[in-house]
């Protein structure tokens, strides 16, 4: 287990001196790890009364140095979780007037739920194979708690109260140090060398501090930290990744020419990707995947450093799980997760014959209840082998059973003229059709139908409930 993971199991069991301790230790490793800082800043800001806390000063600068960084590699992602980060630390800093700006800007890029789409099958499963609409999902579902709480905060306060004061900007005014700079920065931190490596005194923020008014004022100090913009140097436009992945492994291509290996700094853990390395330019290139979209095995990963391109081969710790995307959310616990595996389960399921020993019953708009739709197709064969002997006077009484009006069979051909239809559809279609029906009929609790396995096969069917129109 590694300091971050140790520093997530903290955080987990609310040991948060620990998690802070522990996420520091990281970032001596990987002190450009945008996750750490939002986990160590999470961490700060839960501090017990009793060992010194709740430390929001700390918590804001990790918050800001979290969307300097996003900005710095130019992660829509990153930059978000930051930001929303930052509203919450300033709100518990009781700047309601700045996390009312925030949470504005963090609206502004994650936008409104769009309510037409609520009913649109296909919309439903692009958004589920889309990690950044998944993402912004879950944010506007947290934004929106924390709307609702600023909001009913500014409403007890008079406007010209200093907490409803907007000073804070959206972008932090925050330089952000080489990786050098900040690992010497946080292992002094670590063995308390000088009170001069602690944030409060490193001189990187400005809208760090909970008084900061006169900061703000001063132009001597927004000139000196300038806002941090995205640097052509840091993301070069030469320099871009793709992935693809196959049943046991992740293979991911760095196209950047002339990498020297012994200046490659490369870190492979179970949850996490980074990679490190020296531009012509001068400027350094940072590449992190922190968390990775599913575990890894590190022992057996591997890379290769070539005079065009970096190959890195990351070996799946569950065979035949596909990834979505690259990296996590580093919220995948229950949602997200059961998201996953309920995809592929699913898909699993959908790719494995249909059993006829026990098959499950399916919705229907028959007066008889849910049907075994399998059942059916079987009554149905027999029923036209019995029609056959019946031409040549060979009828068998064990078939008389099949008249039975209780039967799966009783209403095929008669009764409710639909659902006849699509059992004599399923009847005779191929294998691949039957799949997507009960595919489809199954994972969307008979709202949605489809017979296109094209298109059930790519994801998990969401409910089509009926409209109210």
């Amino acid at each position: 287990m590694d300091d971050a993971q140790r520093g997530a199991k903290a955080l987990d069991n609310s040991d948060f001196p620990a998690a802070i301790k522990c996420y520091t230790k990281a970032l001596t490793v990987n002190p450009h790890a945008t996750d750490y800082y939002i986990k160590r800043s999470t961490a700060y800001s839960r501090v017990k009364p009793e060992d010194g806390g709740p430390k929001l000063h700390e918590a804001l600068h990790d918050a800001d140095m979290a969307v300097a960084l996003g900005i710095q590699r130019a992660r829509r992602e990153q930059i978000i979780a930051g930001q929303m980060r930052r509203g919450i630390v300033l709100y518990q800093s009781e700047r309601y007037g700045d996390a009312q700006l925030i949470f504005q800007v963090v609206r502004a890029k994650v936008g409104q739920e769009d309510d037409s789409k609520k009913g649109d099958l296909s919309a439903a499963l692009a958004s589920h194979e889309n990690s950044t609409a998944s993402q912004d999902k879950k944010t506007r579902q947290q934004l929106q708690i924390w709307e609702m709480k600023v909001k009913s905060q500014m409403a007890k306060l008079e406007s010209s109260d200093e907490k409803t004061r907007v000073v804070v900007k959206e972008i932090p005014d925050i330089k952000v140090p080489t990786q050098d700079e900040l690992k010497a920065m946080y292992r002094a931190q670590l063995e308390n060398r000088s009170a001069s490596s602690t944030p409060n005194s490193s001189g990187l923020s400005t809208t760090q501090k909970k008084k900061d008014t006169a900061a703000e004022a001063n132009p001597t100090l927004s000139t000196a930290n300038p806002p941090p913009t995205p640097l052509p140097s840091n993301t070069p436009s030469r320099t871009r990744h793709e992935w693809y992945q196959s049943n046991d492994s992740v293979v991911i291509t760095i196209y950047a020419k002339g990498v020297p290996k012994d200046k490659a700094e490369v870190d492979i853990q179970e949850t996490s990707f980074s990679i490190t390395f020296p531009l012509p330019s001068g400027s350094e290139f940072s590449f992190v995947l922190d968390p990775l979209f599913a575990p890894v095995d590190p022992s057996s990963s591997k890379f290769n450093i070539m005079s065009t391109k970096i190959e890195v081969t990351l070996r799946k710790k569950s065979a035949g799980r596909k990834w979505a995307t690259l990296e996590g959310t580093g919220q995948q616990e229950e949602t997200i997760s059961s998201g996953a595996r309920s995809l592929e389960d699913a898909s699993n399921q959908a790719n494995q014959p249909i059993k006829t020993d026990k098959a499950p019953a399916y919705p229907t708009s028959s007066k008889s209840g849910p049907k075994d739709w399998d059942k059916v197709v079987s009554n149905i064969q027999k029923n036209e082998k019995k029609a056959k002997k019946s031409e040549k006077g060979d009828d068998s009484k064990e078939d008389d059973k099949e008249d039975d009006p209780d039967s799966d069979l009783s209403d095929y051909g008669s009764g409710d003229a639909v659902d006849s239809f699509f059992k004599k559809l399923y009847a005779n279609s191929d294998p691949d059709t039957r799949r997507a029906m009960t595919k489809s009929f199954y994972e969307s609790n008979g709202t949605a139908l489809n017979t296109n396995w094209s298109e059930v096969g790519k994801g998990r069917v969401k409910e089509h409930p009926p409209s109210d129109d």
